[in-house]
């Protein structure tokens, strides 16, 4: 039999045991049960949003803590909440890596799972409760050095139901020392971070001189304190103030559609809706947004991105090397003017870091020096120093080849987003944790037992779907770990530099896979840009300056550019119908611009007095350009009009043409007439003129004229014959005898000769 002081003593020990099983328990099926699904926040009836601290586990850790908030977003009250921290067995490679992030997660036999820890006794519909987890380093077991799985598991009884999980979140945890233990000596990788400052265009093409017309609002909402675009732009100075490790290693990927978007919100503008255009509401915080950018771009590292993020496969597979090459050179003009900084020359960032084959070449035909591209693309993956040189170029005129790192990317793109969040540009991550995972590829390339670490280039999505405390977080952790020697930061310039100056730059290849397939422009809608392209080239090449202090034709026409590319953005990729509705907005706007060029429609019947007098038709000019113009009469029978000189018409002016016509018959005629370019595209509409002609025409005259000489023929022919006769008639005169008659005879005759003439 047990004594009462030996039972005190057992109890709670027994307690303890079960309360370990149970947990191990409860571990190990939730983990084996499904070993490659994770988590799903979404899926339980509590909403679970967290932040940790801190990021990085190091020697001089000795606890970390759990933070953030639990929101009853069910229908029923959820009882007797309790949250715990459990880890997994480190993960040593890439594969592991990646089924870790999708969730599976293989569990550690050194490791013990804790009770949980309470939180609340009831949670009732709609209801938030915050929570503080601190979990000691020891309680852990961490082995040593390197990369763990972790979930954070909340348990509750919902309703009337049994106790089950209602909530988990998981995420890998970087540690680069254990407190009491000799420091991990790896050799530091190289980092580099590119910072998205970039949305979908939400700008409309408007006619010349009309307000900024946007889609839709939601910008006003992102550009607020507390949306996303606010959010990334304050954590700049607050998380990677000038000359931390995080602001070496950061790059800003500005998207210059979204600055000028900014500016002109900032000057006033409209939004479309289904009764008309409404006044916009976010004009004040669109200026100040753009102000903070650019400070927070003074003395830090820029590169631009292509102009409205255009998808530069689509232009390369419609047969537009011209718009690629706009796209590229549009987005660093447009952005350095606007921020007042020199981006990284000749570099950009094609969307998701795609190329194929055909945009790399028209790539490095239109100037372009370095390329960003998922290291995935690429046949041997992220070559030796992160940054290789495409083949092919003589002379090392090849673009450069920025490899991003692929397990990075997918760590920073399944960020969940807010089920509350405003869409289009305003929805962020749920919780601070959303970039950790980000983190911790960058400490397992540090950590990998490589002689040489493979280098790290973050490049997060370009509609990066995180709040100021996620991005905060990211470039917090970029400085925990260089404090940890685990990183070397570095920027996209450094980079490039480097590798344009260093002869050993190992030769890449984009891989077998067809990259074009993930451009899902419609070959349709190609074709109609490509259409407006080639009426705008044709517009532009007749365009004139009108004289010195105007508007030049690139200054009036670019903006058309800029509005073809945003209907290419690759925001728009698998959107059939948001493609097709920009592409007919763009060909709209060309009609109109062309239209403002036409031959005036006359009130009246034009009359002509003869056949040749000319016809005075007048090209009216309401661009702010000079435009060379002709002007083509369709053929009308009867009408013959000789070939229209080409003239200047200036700007909000107009010129007369003189148009030499043959009219062929008297009568009245309709003709149709147009202005047209020099390259014989029409400009406005047609213009229908009504002709009445009191002339001759040609033929009539010159039948009139043979008659004329026939009848002088004949009458001179008369007059010879008259002459003739009359000639004959005087010398017959002249041999007659006296007493002889006209014949001859002898005038005396006898009875019988006058009987004989009488009969």
């Amino acid at each position: 039999m047990i004594a009462g002081g030996a039972r005190r003593t057992l109890l709670p020990l027994v307690v303890a045991v079960l309360v370990l099983l149970l947990g191990a328990a409860g571990w190990a099926p939730a983990a084996r049960a499904a070993p490659d699904q994770g988590p799903d926040p979404s899926s339980g009836p509590v909403a679970l949003a967290l932040d940790l601290t801190p990021r990085v586990v190091g020697p001089g850790t000795t606890a970390l803590t759990v933070t953030g908030r639990l929101t009853n977003r069910g229908p029923v009250p959820v009882r007797d909440l309790g949250v715990r921290l459990q880890r997994g067995a480190p993960v040593v490679a890439d594969r592991e890596a990646d089924r870790a992030l999708a969730g599976g997660i293989s569990p550690d036999p050194t490791a013990v799972a804790p009770p949980l820890t309470p939180v609340a006794a009831q949670l009732d519909p709609g209801d938030s409760v915050p929570l503080t987890l601190p979990v000691p380093l020891a309680a852990l077991a961490l082995p040593g050095p390197g990369v763990y799985p972790v979930v954070v598991e909340v348990n509750g009884t919902p309703g009337t139901g049994a106790p089950e999980r209602v909530a988990a979140e998981r995420f890998l945890l970087p540690v680069a020392g254990l407190p009491g233990r000799p420091a991990a000596a790896p050799a530091p990788t190289t980092v580099s971070l590119l910072y998205p400052l970039t949305d979908r265009p939400r700008r409309l093409a408007v006619p010349p001189g009309a307000p900024t017309l946007l889609a839709d609002d939601s910008l006003a909402a992102s550009f607020a304190p507390g949306g996303r675009l606010s959010g990334l732009v304050d954590a700049l100075p607050r998380a990677a103030p000038l000359g931390s490790p995080a602001a070496a290693a950061t790059c800003l990927a500005v998207d210059a559609d979204l600055l000028e978007t900014a500016r002109d919100m900032s000057a006033g503008y409209q939004v479309a809706s289904p009764t008309g255009p409404r006044p916009g509401v976010g004009a004040a915080v669109a200026g100040r947004w753009l102000d903070a950018v650019r400070a927070a771009a003074v003395g830090r590292c820029v590169v631009a991105l292509p102009y409205a993020d255009a998808d530069l496969l689509a232009t390369s597979r419609g047969n537009m090397s011209d718009l690629t090459t706009a796209a590229r050179t549009l987005g660093a003009q447009r952005t350095a003017a606007l921020l007042g900084v020199t981006p990284v020359p000749d570099t950009t960032v094609p969307a998701g870091g795609l190329l194929d084959e055909r945009s790399l070449a028209d790539l490095a035909v239109g100037g372009a020096r370095a390329l960003v591209v998922d290291g995935a693309t690429l046949t041997d993956g992220v070559p030796p120093g992160g940054v290789g040189r495409f083949a092919g170029g003589a002379g090392g005129s090849s673009p450069l080849a920025v490899a991003t790192d692929p397990l990075a990317a997918r760590a920073l793109a399944q960020s969940p987003a807010d089920p509350n969040g405003t869409a289009g540009g305003s929805t962020v991550a749920d919780g601070a944790l959303a970039t950790q995972d980000a983190l911790a590829v960058v400490a397992l390339r540090a950590l990998e037992p490589l002689a040489v670490p493979a280098p790290v280039v973050l490049a997060p999505p370009a509609e990066w779907a995180v709040d100021g405390a996620a991005a905060s977080a990211l470039l917090a952790g970029v400085d925990d770990l260089a404090r940890q020697n685990l990183v070397v930061p570095a920027d996209l310039g450094t980079l490039v530099a480097r590798a344009a100056v260093n002869p050993a730059t190992p030769a890449v290849a984009l891989g077998p896979g067809d990259r074009a397939a993930v451009s899902d422009q419609s070959p349709a809608v190609l074709d109609e840009i490509r259409a407006v392209r080639d009426d705008q080239r044709d517009l532009l090449a007749a365009s004139r300056q009108d004289r010195a202090g105007a508007p030049t034709p690139t200054d009036y026409l670019e903006p058309l550019t800029g509005a073809l590319l945003r209907s290419l953005s690759a925001a728009g990729r698998g959107d059939p119908a948001l493609q097709r509705a920009a592409a007919d907005d763009v060909a709209a706007q060309m009609r109109t611009l062309r239209g403002m060029v036409r031959v005036i429609q006359p009130a009246g019947t034009y009359s002509l007095g003869s056949s040749d007098a000319p016809l005075l038709l007048t090209v009216e000019n309401q661009l702010p350009v000079a435009v060379d113009v002709t002007v083509a009469l369709e053929p009308t029978p009867g009408v013959r009009a000789s070939p229209v000189t080409v003239r200047q018409v200036p700007a909000f002016g107009s010129y007369q043409f003189q148009v030499a016509l043959d009219v062929e018959r008297a009568g009245q005629f309709t003709i149709d007439a147009t202005a047209r370019t020099p390259g014989g595209e029409s400009l406005g509409p047609t213009a229908r003129l009504l002709l009445r002609s009191t002339a001759y025409g040609t033929i009539t005259v010159w039948l009139t004229a043979s008659a004329a000489v026939v009848l002088v023929i004949l009458a001179s022919l008369r007059v010879a014959l008259r002459v003739r006769a009359a000639r004959r008639d005087r010398r017959s005169r002249r041999r007659r005898r006296p007493g002889t008659t006209p014949d001859g005879r002898d005038s005396r005759t006898t009875d019988d000769d006058r009987t004989l003439q009488a009969r």
